[in-house]
C-alpha cells in the first residue's frame, strides 16, 4: 500500500487539480491520500473533503516539515509518497514509484524531476543546476543530493528506523530525509518520473530571486561538503579529489547551458539581442506567425501610427498564411526566418539546419527575396548551428525586451512589463503566434493585440522611436 501525504496550507487555489490528478492514478495497488491541514482558513480543507482524502491536522501549525512529519507517521502505507498541493502527478507516477521499490529491495528511497506548469523566470537555470547536480552528486557521493520536495518516495519502515523528519536538518523533506534515508539503503534518481509544479515562487522581483537563490546554492554547497566529509572523513578523500576535478566539469556545463539558452549570450558566437545607444530607439519584433486573424490585426495597429515592425515567421506558416507574409513585406515590415517547423532544440542538431534552410525558402517562394535575419525557436543557439549563419551570411537576432506574455497574463499587465523594460536601443520580443498551433487557447493572442497600442504609445510619449531591427543594426534585411 503506498500512502501520499499532502502538507497544505491555503492551497484552494491550486488542491482540487493536485488531488483530481491523484485520484486519476493507474495504480492498480492499495493507495491513500492524506491531506495534512497546517492551518488553512480558506477553503482547502473542504476540498479535501469533497475528494474523499482523509484529513489530519497537526498539534502545531506552520512547519512544512512538521507537518510531513506528523502526516507520514500518520500514514498507514508500506511506501511514503511526498506531495505537494500545488502539483500535478502523471497517471503514472504512484505505478512507477511501486515498481522501484518492488524490483530492487536494497532500494529505500526514489526521486525525480519536476517542471513548472507555467513559463518561469530563469527556471531553465535551476533545472539545468539541478539536473548537473544531481548527476554528479550520484557519481561522487552515490546517490542524488538535490530532492524534490514534491517528488519523494520512501519506505515507511525505514523512514521510523531513521527517525523521521529532522526538523534541524537542511532540508529536513529533502536533503535531510535523503541523508537519513542513505545511511539504511540506496536513494535512486528517476529522470522519468516528472511532476508539473506551480512558478509561483518565481514570481518575486529579479533582485530578491536572484539573492534568495545565491543563498539556497550557498548553503546547499556548504551542506554538501560538511555533510561529505563528516561521513566519510579520510576514506572520503580520493572522492574529494575526484569532486574537484569534477568542479571545472560543472563549470563548463553551466557555461554550455548559459550560451545555448539565455536568449543575449554571445559565448558561441554573434547574437544581437540589442544595440549600445543614448538615442532612444527601440525595435518591435514578433515570432511565430503569421497567424489569423491575430497578425493581420496587428499589422493594422502598427499601420495607424505609422511604424514599421520586424516579423520573424515559421516556413509552415508562411506556407498556411502567403497574403499575409506578402502584406508585411509591400508594407515596409521586415521579414524575418523563425525555422520552418519551430522545434525547440532545432540548434542541437543537424536536422535543425536544414529545418532553417527549409524556413528560409518557404518564404523565398512567397516573397522572392531570402531574408537575412535569423531568430532560433526559443532563442537556443548552438556554436556549429551560428557557424552556419555566418556561412550563409546570415545574422542571429535575440532580444533583451520580454515578458510572460504566453503565461495568459492580462494585456494590461503585458504592456506594463514591457515599457518598464523598455531602454534606448533594445528590442522587443512579442508574439502573434504560438510556435505552429493554430485555434489553440495559447495561440490566441487577443491580449497581445490589445496591449500592442497601449505599448507603442506610451513609448512614444516617452520620446522613443520606433525602427526595425536591420534599421537599428545598419545591416540590410534580405540577401
Amino acid at each position: 500500500m503506498i500512502s501520499v501525504v499532502i502538507p497544505v496550507l491555503n492551497e484552494e487555489k491550486l488542491l482540487a487539480e493536485c488531488l483530481r490528478s491523484l485520484r486519476e492514478q493507474d495504480f492498480q495497488g492499495r493507495y491513500e491520500i492524506i491531506v495534512v491541514d497546517d492551518g488553512s482558513t480558506d477553503r482547502s480543507a473542504e476540498i479535501a473533503r469533497q475528494f474523499g482524502t482523509r484529513i489530519v491536522t497537526p498539534p502545531t501549525h506552520g512547519n512544512v516539515f512538521a507537518a510531513r512529519d506528523f502526516g507520514a507517521k500518520q500514514a498507514q502505507g508500506d511506501i511514503i509518497a511526498q506531495a505537494d498541493g500545488d502539483t500535478i502527478y502523471p497517471r503514472d507516477w504512484l505505478s512507477r514509484i511501486e515498481q522501484h521499490f518492488s524490483n530492487l529491495p536494497e532500494v529505500v528511497g526514489v526521486t525525480g524531476r519536476f517542471v513548472y506548469k507555467e513559463p518561469a523566470r530563469w527556471g531553465w537555470a535551476e533545472a539545468a543546476l539541478r539536473n548537473v547536480g544531481n548527476f554528479f552528486s550520484t557519481k561522487i557521493i552515490g546517490r542524488p543530493y538535490i530532492i524534490s520536495g514534491a517528488n519523494f518516495a520512501f519506505r515507511r519502515e525505514t523512514f521510523l528506523k531513521a527517525g523521521g523528519y529532522d526538523l534541524k536538518a537542511f532540508g529536513a523533506d529533502q536533503t535531510g530525509m535523503a541523508t537519513q534515508l542513505s545511511k539504511h539503503g540506496r536513494v535512486v534518481f528517476d529522470k522519468g518520473l516528472v511532476v508539473a509544479t506551480s512558478s509561483r515562487r518565481f514570481k518575486k522581483k529579479t533582485l530578491k530571486l536572484i539573492g534568495a537563490s545565491t543563498v539556497n546554492i550557498t548553503r546547499g554547497m556548504a551542506h554538501f561538503l560538511k555533510s561529505f566529509l563528516a561521513e566519510r572523513g579520510p576514506r572520503g578523500m580520493p572522492a574529494l579529489k575526484t569532486s574537484a576535478k569534477v568542479v571545472p566539469i560543472m563549470a563548463l556545463a553551466a557555461f554550455l547551458a548559459y550560451g545555448y539558452f539565455a536568449p543575449g549570450s554571445t559565448v558561441f558566437g554573434k547574437v544581437y539581442s540589442k544595440v549600445k545607444t543614448s538615442d532612444k530607439i527601440i525595435a518591435l519584433t514578433f515570432d511565430d506567425g503569421p497567424n489569423e486573424p491575430y497578425t493581420s490585426e496587428v499589422l493594422n495597429i502598427l499601420d495607424s501610427y505609422g511604424i514599421k515592425a520586424t516579423f520573424f515567421v515559421t516556413g509552415k506558416n508562411a506556407e498556411l498564411y502567403p497574403d499575409t507574409i506578402r502584406r508585411m513585406y509591400v508594407d515596409g515590415h521586415i521579414v524575418g526566418n523563425h525555422s520552418y517547423s519551430h522545434d525547440a532544440n532545432h540548434a542541437l542538431t543537424s536536422e535543425g539546419i536544414v529545418d532553417m534552410e527549409r524556413g528560409e525558402q518557404a518564404i523565398y517562394d512567397v516573397i522572392g527575396a531570402r531574408p537575412r535575419l535569423y531568430r532560433p525557436p526559443h532563442g537556443k543557439k548552438s556554436p556549429w548551428e551560428l557557424w552556419h549563419v555566418r556561412k550563409q551570411n546570415l545574422i542571429e537576432i535575440n532580444w533583451n525586451i520580454a515578458t510572460l506574455e504566453l503565461a495568459g497574463k492580462p494585456y494590461t499587465w503585458i504592456a506594463d512589463q514591457i515599457v518598464k523594460k523598455a531602454k534606448p536601443g533594445g528590442i522587443i520580443d512579442l508574439h502573434d503566434g504560438y510556435g505552429n498551433e493554430h485555434g489553440t487557447a495559447k495561440a490566441n493572442k487577443s491580449a497581445t493585440v490589445q496591449a500592442l497600442p497601449v505599448i507603442i504609445s506610451r513609448l512614444l510619449d516617452q520620446g522613443y522611436t520606433f525602427v526595425t531591427v536591420p534599421e537599428m543594426l545598419g545591416q540590410v534585411p534580405y540577401n
